[in-house]
């Protein structure tokens, strides 16, 4: 064989290894492609677990809106609760304050009828002296506390001064006369007293020094 047809026979031969190497290829199963490290990708893989993800926190969302409709309905219900009860406190302390006033208001009446008999006066002027004693005794027994006294000192947290007033007997910035008494009820002022304050004793004028001169 000549050289010639040697080199041609190689050729060929050489070809048909890249045909079966190419068909060999063709017939392997596909196995995915690789990343830069030359791992395989599994795109159905992580689609699957994208997809279990976004239902978990779908479910974990809902579950937190259905606690927090829960707690706002359970939070109305106490708070309605709580001003009913409230209001009932409100009016059992009424009823009992009115139920303790009532002696007063009887003896009240009882008073007033006494005009058509010749009671003297008295008589009656003892009567309203009773009424006000059992008056002042239950409206203590609720915790109402009158104060302001003459002499006491000036207290702007409790007092309100009317005016000021020159005074013999009381030091300056004390009650020289009390207009309206004030109250607490169980510490709490709810009415202030209403007073005079003293501003110490009068100055003598220029003619009554001029007369003790003389």
């Amino acid at each position: 064989m000549s050289k010639k047809n040697k080199q041609k026979d190689i050729e060929e031969r050489a070809e048909m290894e890249e045909g079966a190497s190419a068909e060999a290829e063709e017939e392997l199963p596909f196995s995915g492609e690789k990343n830069e490290d030359g791992q395989e990708n599994n795109e159905s893989t992580t689609s699957e677990e994208n997809e279990m993800s976004e239902e978990l926190l779908n479910k974990k969302l809902t579950d937190m809106n259905d606690r927090y409709i829960r707690l706002m309905a359970e939070f109305d219900n106490f708070k309605r609760r709580t001003s009913r009860e409230y209001e009932r406190m409100v009016e059992s302390a009424n009823e009992r304050l009115m139920v303790s006033l009532l002696p007063v208001r009887d003896n009240f009446e009882r008073a007033l009828k006494a005009k058509d008999t010749n009671a003297s006066l008295e008589a009656l002027h003892q009567g309203m002296e009773m009424i006000y004693s059992k008056l002042d005794e239950t409206l203590k027994n609720s915790g109402l506390e009158p104060f302001g006294e003459k002499g006491d000192e000036f207290d702007p947290q409790i007092h309100d001064a009317l005016m000021n007033s020159p005074s013999e007997d009381i030091p300056e910035g004390h009650v020289a006369d009390l207009f309206e008494r004030g109250y607490k009820l169980k510490g709490k002022v709810i009415r202030h007293a209403k007073v005079i304050v003293s501003s110490g004793k009068p100055e003598e004028s220029d003619e009554e020094e001029s007369d003790e001169k003389e």
